[in-house]
């Protein structure tokens, strides 16, 4: 039987390395990542898929002890405005939130930048981490438009029509106009669906 091959050190597939596929986009949209600490070894985690392709999108690990000090940091910076993504009764809409706002935004000085906190985690770990995390009772929240659905299968019980982290990030680069970044980060979203099946039946496939 042959040996299985080592994972690549940096998309973590055995067949099908995805590097190859990473995009480097062209946006100033800030993400940031609330990765609860179970997520960073997952094979099935979408979050690390916006860090590779974004610019400005990091990853905070989620301790219920400790939270975490560079996110604390910029939630504090009167200078940004954060929105936790996430549906509460009073969730202002994502179109709302970015209407008139372009990535370009980012560079006038006199702009406010938004920063996108995304809970990266189950649904039943989300609801834990907020629950435990009074230091986010006082950002405002934002949701996603109605009527979404999700190609993502890496998972069970999840609520039906919630999206991955990965479809999170697309459609706030959707609400910003980046149409160029919405396709390019998709196929990406695609190719690693794609790979990760592939690679669970140990199969090699061309790009």
């Amino acid at each position: 039987m042959p040996t299985k091959p080592a994972p690549c050190e940096h998309c973590g597939f055995h067949y099908n390395c995805l590097c190859d596929q990473t995009p480097s986009l062209n946006s100033n949209v800030r993400i940031e990542l609330l990765m609860h600490e179970t997520e960073a070894d997952r094979p099935t985690n979408t979050g690390r898929l916006l860090e590779a392709a974004l610019p400005h999108c990091r990853r905070h690990i989620w301790h219920r002890k400790t939270p975490p000090a560079e996110l604390l940091t910029l939630l504090a910076d009167p200078a940004v405005q954060p929105y936790l993504v996430f549906p509460s009764e009073t969730a202002r809409q994502l179109k709302e939130v970015t209407a008139g706002y372009s990535s370009a935004s980012y560079e006038e000085p006199y702009a406010r930048p938004l920063h996108f906190i995304i809970v990266d985690a189950t649904w039943q770990q989300a609801r834990k981490m907020l629950r435990q995390s009074p230091w986010l009772e006082d950002i405002p929240t934002v949701a996603l438009p109605e009527g979404l659905t999700t190609t993502y299968s890496l998972r069970r019980n999840q609520p039906t029509g919630s999206l991955c982290t990965c479809e999170v990030g697309i459609e706030i680069l959707r609400a910003l106009n980046e149409e160029e970044n919405v396709h390019a980060m998709s196929t990406y979203f695609e190719e690693f669906m794609r790979a990760f099946e592939a690679d669970r039946q140990h199969i090699t496939t061309s790009h």
